[in-house]
């Protein structure tokens, strides 16, 4: 993908978020959007280059950085299987219908990168499915632990804020891969009507070194 059109899909994906989820019903407790809490993790200078998805040693094999498998989190009894996601025709990330999994957009960062957002979404609930794995996210106390799997890996997050968006107001540092490395979790909440919620609910987290 060309730059330009790799900065025309992220525009259309932050413009285009607001709608992943689909057929959804007032299962969770309709109302206001959580409220924020904790302190948004720092943002490296758009100026600084990111680093390579690749990355060797002197004398050593390149460390190949494997797509999210898994997400894991314990305070609210998630286990959830993570697929490889994109961007579709309307500018919506294409996350699995199975509210039982989660999307990973495959423009974001992959764990254990050194720069970058982890971006991995997932519905709240479904009409036919009920409660999604992220249905308590905007519970989730900071300072939790979150893990993602990745091919035999666990790479080790703690929840250190929670945000919450009107629909197709992501902010766009979200899409960047000029972060620090971090792992953004994001689902519907706040009002529901018309056939969806107003608010997106974003968890970050930090990787523990």
């Amino acid at each position: 993908m060309s730059a330009g059109r790799r900065a025309l899909s992220l525009a259309v994906l932050a413009a285009g978020f607001g709608a992943i989820i689909a057929g959804v019903v007032t299962l969770h407790a309709p109302g206001r959007a959580p409220a924020d809490a904790g302190v948004l993790p720092p943002l490296v200078p758009s100026a600084t280059p990111a680093a390579p998805r690749t990355s060797a040693a002197p004398d050593g094999p390149a460390d190949i950085f494997p797509a999210p498998a898994r997400v894991v989190i314990a305070a609210l009894k998630v286990d959830a299987p993570v697929d490889p996601a994109g961007v579709t025709h309307g500018g919506e990330l294409g996350i699995p219908e199975d509210p039982s999994r989660l999307g990973w957009w495959i423009g974001s960062a992959q764990p254990g990168e050194p720069r970058g957002t982890v971006l991995i979404a997932g519905h709240v609930d479904t009409r036919a499915d009920g409660p999604g794995a992220l249905f308590r996210l905007e519970d989730l106390p900071m300072g939790a632990a979150i893990q993602v799997r990745a091919d035999g890996r666990t790479q080790q997050y703690r929840a250190v804020a929670r945000r919450s968006y009107v629909k197709r107001r992501l902010p766009a540092d979200l899409f960047s891969t000029g972060t620090e490395p971090r792992l953004a979790l994001i689902t519907c909440g706040g009002t529901f009507r018309d056939g969806t919620y107003s608010h997106n609910v974003v968890v970050y987290a930090e990787p523990v070194r």
